[in-house]
């Protein structure tokens, strides 16, 4: 008589194991094995599809080959700690309390892109325009120069080198090079402006401050300060980017010279005698190879001779106009000079920024002008557009702005206005904050927050959608309302510019964006109040916090002289994306393991600590003399109001859009 076996799982057995009194023992049958996809070259995902018949599953694991590397989760699984250019396979199992099934078949094989790129970065913002409307006798500040921030030989302001950037080799990364900001004409200083900011993926170096103006605009914060004038002190830098511009000879003593734009290596020089100051001086760094010098202060204008400028920086006008910047140098242009009878004298622009990215072994990218030094291969953009590894993939199913994944979704980060452009028709989660609003002056309220619009699952087929990305609105340097900051749209979502603070003797703080909820092209949009502030009545003079995309600005009171707290920022607890959306991106302003985006600006006031700003970008607000803090760029957070009027209110951050959607 034959001898029959019984399989483990055998009907049989199970009904034996069941007599037991065991429930069930049955395992689950093998899933079907689906398509795997190389997504990045450290990670796959692997589709299944579960058995049909037999016992249920709890858990499925997918497993590589070779390396037998393995994930768990629904259809498809992704598997990570893969190595690069490397060919694999992948088997799927399934499991329940009583064991794991048999293996699924094999399935494609898949070649992994190579692994990440490590990448050093030279990142210059703009200069700032040379300060306008030099009189018979009055001569004014220097631009600051660009913010820089680098990995290589030195960095901007004094600031520790900061660390390479490790990219993952299937993505393409946005490259924005600042312009520099325009020279002052006429007394008034008319269209002087900061330089714009240049990036790289995350890294924003801010735009060089403008110098002062005779019968207009102070000298304003920027990557660094403008020169003063007047006897101010010129505008402060930006921490780790550069420095303070210098100080300004005294109204009605002969010349009235300007100071020096700050630089990325020093502060600009105060003037001396009939001389405008110096420019800062700039920070040499050997990226490209050999040594170069960059983002050099403008020179302060004199009614002798003008403050002289290196590092790309112009020389101030020693009895006449400033002299520009020169470009891709983020220089800040020189002040003008006392014009003696032929009247008002012009500023010079500031010269724009750059970006060199560097990275070790022969070519493995595109974009910018290409060149090799000592066994590296150097990228150098002089204009605006995209660097891309060649070994990118072609995973991402959209193009437009600055590409990242978590593993699970690709986000599209706008830092600048331009397109996004599916391949195929996908579904996508979308993320609009509008530029903040800048902080009032003279007791000024903070700047209201950018408005902010959210929507999960809008519908995008393949066609482009074009992308404006707001600015945050300009400084207030005179007693007055702070400005208006951009509106940022996607398609149909429009976020609004946050309000500027309220200025002239305790103003309310900004409202963030239309001030309630509501919708917009079918987003939810979120915005609040700006606090009141209050004047005189026998107390003290105070302004309000601006108002946030998460709460109303705080009100101030009189009777304490403490100005008003920004309303906070839209964070996890409103939007359970916004911590996937700012650790996946590096954006919004990180505070205690969560990130915020759209926080008010503070208000000012006569005691007490400065006023802060939201959580989400909100700059603090300023007591006392001394300039304000701006908006955390790409926040859409307010600027912070100024209590005095001889230097400015903080302006507000620039806007921002994110695009996801499932990988």
């Amino acid at each position: 008589m034959a001898i029959k076996r019984l399989v483990n799982d055998s009907s049989l057995i199970n009904s034996f194991r069941a007599s037991r009194g065991q429930s069930s023992a049955a395992i689950p049958n093998a899933p079907t094995i689906g398509t795997a996809t190389a997504v990045t070259g450290s990670t796959a995902t692997v589709e299944y599809t579960a058995a049909v018949l037999g016992a249920n599953a709890s858990s499925f694991t997918a497993t590589s080959n070779p390396g037998s590397l393995t994930g768990t989760g629904s259809s498809p699984i992704t598997v990570s700690g893969l190595s690069g250019v490397t060919n694999y396979t992948f088997t799927v199992y399934a499991t329940n309390a009583n064991g794991n099934s048999t293996q699924s078949g094999s399935s494609n094989q898949i070649t992994t892109p190579a692994a990440a790129l490590t990448v050093n970065y030279l990142v210059v913002a703009g200069g700032g325009g040379g300060g306008g409307g030099g009189s018979t006798w009055a001569s004014v500040g220097g631009g600051g120069a660009g913010g820089l921030r680098s990995t290589v030989t030195a960095t901007g302001g004094g600031g520790s080198l900061e660390t390479a950037l490790t990219l993952d080799n299937s993505l393409t990364y946005y490259v924005v090079v600042g312009a520099g900001g325009n020279g002052g004409a006429g007394y008034s200083g008319t269209g002087q402006t900061n330089g714009s900011n240049s990036t790289f993926n995350s890294i924003v170096s801010i735009g060089g401050g403008q110098g002062s103006s005779y019968n207009g605009p102070s000298s304003a914060v920027g990557g660094s300060g403008g020169g003063g004038y007047q006897g101010g002190s010129g505008a402060a830098g930006t921490i780790n980017q550069g420095y303070a511009g210098g100080t300004g000879r005294q109204v009605g003593d002969p010349g009235g010279n300007g100071g020096g734009g700050g630089g990325a290596g020093s502060v600009g020089g105060n003037y001396g005698g009939g001389n405008g100051g110096s420019g800062g001086s700039g920070v040499a760094t050997s990226i490209s190879g050999s040594s170069v010098s960059y983002a050099g202060g403008g020179g302060g204008g004199g009614s002798s001779t003008g403050g002289t400028a290196t590092a790309g920086g112009g020389a101030g006008g020693g009895g006449g106009n400033g002299n520009a910047a020169t470009s891709n140098t983020g220089g800040g242009g020189g002040g003008a000079g006392a014009g003696g009878s032929g009247g008002p004298t012009n500023g010079a622009n500031g010269g724009s920024g750059i970006v060199v990215l560097s990275y070790a072994g022969s070519q493995a990218a595109t974009g910018g002008t290409i060149t090799t030094s000592g066994g590296n291969t150097i990228h150098t953009f002089t204009s605006s557009g995209t660097f891309t590894p060649t070994n990118a993939t072609s995973a991402a199913k959209a193009t437009g702005g600055s590409i990242a994944t978590d593993g699970t979704y690709y986000y599209h980060t706008f830092f600048a206005s331009g397109t996004f452009t599916p391949s195929v028709s996908i579904t996508a989660d979308v993320l609009v904050v509008a530029g903040g609003g800048s902080g009032g002056q003279w007791v000024g309220g903070g700047g209201g927050a950018g408005g902010l619009a959210y929507q999960t699952g809008r519908s995008l087929s393949a066609t482009g959608y074009s992308v404006t990305v707001g600015g945050g609105g300009a400084a207030r340097n005179s007693s007055g309302n702070g400005n208006i900051g951009g509106n940022s749209t996607f398609d149909t979502i429009t976020a609004v510019g946050g309000s500027g603070g309220i200025g002239n003797i305790g103003g309310n703080g900004g409202q963030s964006g239309t001030g309630s909820g509501g919708t917009s092209g079918g987003a939810t949009t979120y915005g609040n109040a700006g606090g009141a502030g209050q004047s005189g009545g026998g107390g003290y003079y105070v302004g309000g916090g601006g108002g946030g995309a998460g709460a109303a600005g705080s009100i101030a009171y009189r009777s304490d002289g403490v100005g008003g707290v920004g309303g906070v920022g839209l964070t996890y607890t409103t939007i359970g994306s916004l911590d996937a959306f700012g650790a996946a991106t590096t954006t919004g302003e990180l505070v205690s393991g969560h990130y915020y985006y759209a926080g008010g600006g503070g208000g000012s006031g006569d005691t007490g600590g400065n006023p802060l700003g939201g959580y989400g970008g909100g700059g603090a607000g300023k007591n006392g003399s001394g300039v304000a803090t701006n908006g955390l760029a790409n926040t859409g957070g307010g600027g912070g109001g100024l209590r005095e009027t001889s230097t400015s209110s903080g302006a507000g951050g620039s806007g921002i859009v994110i695009v996801r959607y499932a990988i």
